[in-house]
């Protein structure tokens, strides 16, 4: 009887639950829509109701495929710019703002401008950094950080509430705004000009938190007292680890909510001219840095045209690039070439060349990745698996438990080929 793996992906949009076999085999997913509230001035996130929702599918999965067998690990995947200020037993103190809320923007803003800030020119600090949330709370709702002995992301939360240890996958570090890549460490003067509440150990993905000591799944039989609970981390490297298990060197176009171009450089320099990418930590501790360039898909697409998922329905069975309506081929087109421009900077950053790798929701969309083949003028390879987050942190709890699964990404693979179709 084999064990069963947990892979959670903690998403701006959705949860995703996947269980894998020791086989690699998804056994069970689903997704729904992430529990959100109005605090009056954005989105915002309660960590227990998201604890609760991520139990209650992962219970449902486990009735569904245990069959007499226990969840031996579990690891989760996500946005890392959102988090709470808890107090030593790990409760929150507020809720999470968004990651794309701008309410910290002028406060990030203000600290690149800094003397701090210029000091770090790669360090990436804008509406998503953590840093600019952490000085609107403490100018805000003081409150809500002034009694936080640990600051702990919502992708973290779960892990951390169930093994009762507070941390930081390591690739959420970097999000913050606040922790510099090249010497793996964290700026203090970032963290003190920002307001920031104290910052909890890092690890890397793979590495074992703790074990499963309070929650519903050891209540329900999902799991045992024995059961691993695992670091995860930030969603695209998560993802890009998956597909970089087949190639160790692909350059990932993960397209969901926001389009991330993901690739992994020995040789890039401190005071390298980053053209608009931004520098993080290679997944599971490797050496050098990781790069990606972001574009704000979904975002761009509801702002001219009034509804994302309407488009995203529609491209699902558009086939043909002809079928596309003009103004909305302009768009896509335009989205497509800023991708384009940062696989350049990518490899003018170190990035070694290698083959693209397309995931994501968008992926599923055959015109539209006709179209991006034909604007960056070479072959992509869409990875068929809708889930891909869930499944890099579901691979990443297994490694956490000693079993190194053989993930059979090809055989889920198709290629798109530029072509002069219009």
């Amino acid at each position: 009887m084999t064990d069963i793996y947990c892979g959670i992906d903690i998403g701006t949009t959705n949860l995703k639950v996947l269980l894998l076999d020791e086989t690699a085999k998804p056994l069970w997913v689903k997704s729904v829509p992430a529990p959100h509230l109005s605090d009056g001035l954005g989105v915002v996130t309660d960590a227990r109701a998201l604890l609760r929702f991520i139990e209650d599918l992962v219970i449902e999965g486990w009735r569904q495929v245990g069959k007499g067998r226990k969840i031996a690990a579990i690891a989760s995947g996500g946005i890392g710019e959102d988090g709470v200020g808890t107090d030593q037993n790990l409760q929150p103190l507020g809720h999470a703002i968004q990651w794309n809320d701008r309410r910290g923007e002028r406060y990030a803003q203000a600290l690149a401008r800094s003397n701090h800030g210029r000091r770090y020119p790669a360090i990436l600090l804008d509406f998503s950094s953590t840093a600019g949330k952490w000085e609107w709370l403490r100018k805000h709702r003081p409150e809500e950080l002034a009694g936080a002995q640990h600051w702990i992301t919502m992708t973290d939360y779960p892990a951390a509430a169930w093994s009762g240890v507070p941390f930081m996958s390591a690739t959420l570090a970097p999000r913050t705004g606040c922790y510099d890549v090249f010497t793996r460490s964290w700026i203090d003067s970032h963290l003190q000009h920002s307001g920031a509440p104290p910052v909890p150990k890092l690890l890397e993905a793979g590495d074992i938190v703790g074990t499963l000591r309070h929650g519903r799944l050891l209540e329900a039989g999902a799991a045992t007292a024995n059961t691993l609970v695992v670091a995860g981390g930030h969603d695209h490297p998560v993802a890009a680890s998956a597909i970089r298990r087949i190639d160790k060197n692909a350059r990932i176009d993960s397209m969901g909510t926001a389009d991330a171009t993901y690739g992994e450089t020995t040789a890039l320099a401190a005071d390298h001219n980053l053209e608009g990418l931004y520098v993080t930590l290679p997944i599971s501790g490797a050496k050098g840095a990781a790069v990606i360039g972001m574009t704000e898909f979904s975002v761009t697409l509801a702002e001219a045209f009034g509804d994302a998922g309407t488009i995203h329905k529609r491209l699902l069975d558009t086939r043909l690039l002809s079928d596309i309506d003009a103004g909305l081929r302009a768009v896509l087109e335009t989205m497509a070439l800023q991708t384009r421009h940062y696989f350049a900077a990518m490899t003018r950053a170190g990035v070694p060349a290698a083959p693209v790798y397309a995931t994501g929701g968008w992926a599923r969309c055959p015109a539209l990745m006709q179209l991006r083949a034909n604007v960056f003028g070479e072959t992509i390879t869409v990875v068929d698996e809708p889930e891909l987050v869930a499944l890099g942190a579901a691979l990443f709890a297994a490694q956490g438990a000693d079993k190194e699964l053989e993930f059979g990404a090809t055989e889920k693979c198709h290629v798109v080929m530029p072509s002069t179709q219009q």
